[in-house]
């Protein structure tokens, strides 16, 4: 068995000031982008970071049982990756970069073209992706790569066990509640509110041991798409607005206790409950 990982980094958006917000919206292009949020390091979204580990996870599992597994990872952007790259590759994975050459925010139907010809290309009978990242996500791409790759897709997966006969056991959040299910790859399952949702770190001696392996790096020709052409399927965002969820407030007057519960009584409370 062969799984696949795609993968994506975004900026820390917990560290992003309200002015860094405001500039981010209104910046052009991913180089306008890019420069707002500069400083703020580089994760995986918290839904891929957690499939990466239960692919880990299969692969352990598995080794347990005598039988072997193949793990690729691969992202679809510029070098922001290769931190987590190297990482990955001292934890056991292939490593694989795609250049999308174009600005792919908000562009699932191209994400998704490149994310299934990757897939094909490293070979993963099950693909593992998150299902969504960031907010220029639509949680899309999993279904459309699934459809491109013409394979069912699971979604909200929560946790990935392995069974008989090359076969996965698969936990999935369902409206009435979680379901278990055994498929038979090839899938793509996209993992949502995982258990496990932290990434293993690796030992020094397992980063020494592969800090000079290559990372496989592909324009959309080399998998076999046009260049620049998936990425005239999806329309383009007009821009991006703050919505601002403040509350009104006002504070209650008073050196005291009990004169702040009068004043509180008199002001705010006494007209409603006239009124009631």
């Amino acid at each position: 068995m062969r799984i696949a990982v795609g993968f994506k980094v975004v900026p820390d958006y917990e560290a992003l000031r309200p002015a860094d917000w405001a500039r981010l919206a209104a910046a052009e292009g991913p180089g306008g982008r890019a420069e707002a949020a500069r400083y703020v390091r580089r994760v995986p979204g918290v839904f891929d970071e957690a499939a990466l580990e239960l692919a880990l996870r299969v692969r352990d599992a598995r080794a347990e049982r005598g039988l072997e597994t193949g793990l690729a990872a691969f992202t679809v952007g510029g070098h922001e990756a290769d931190p987590l790259l190297a990482t990955l590759r001292a934890l056991g994975f292939a490593c694989a970069r795609v250049d999308p050459a174009a600005d792919l925010d908000f562009a699932p139907t191209a994400t998704a073209a490149l994310v299934a010809a990757c897939a094909e290309r490293l070979g993963g009978d099950v693909l593992l992706l998150g299902a969504r990242c960031g907010p220029g996500d639509t949680g899309l791409v999993p279904f459309l790569a699934a459809e491109v790759l013409g394979r069912p897709c699971v979604t909200e997966v929560t946790a990935v066990e392995p069974a008989a006969y090359e076969r996965l056991r698969v936990t999935l959040a369902a409206d009435d509640g979680p379901v278990r299910a055994t498929l038979s790859p090839p899938c793509v399952l996209a993992v949502g509110n995982a258990v496990v949702s932290m990434l293993r770190a690796p030992t020094l001696k397992e980063r020494l041991a592969v800090r000079d392996d290559p990372v496989a790096e592909y324009a959309p020709e080399d998998l076999g798409l046009p260049a620049g052409a998936a990425t005239a399927v999806d329309p383009v965002p007009a821009g991006l607005k703050i919505i601002d969820r403040s509350r009104a407030g006002s504070v209650v007057a008073g050196t005291t206790d009990a004169e702040k519960a009068r004043a509180l009584y008199e002001d705010h409370l006494r007209a409603r409950l006239e009124r009631a």
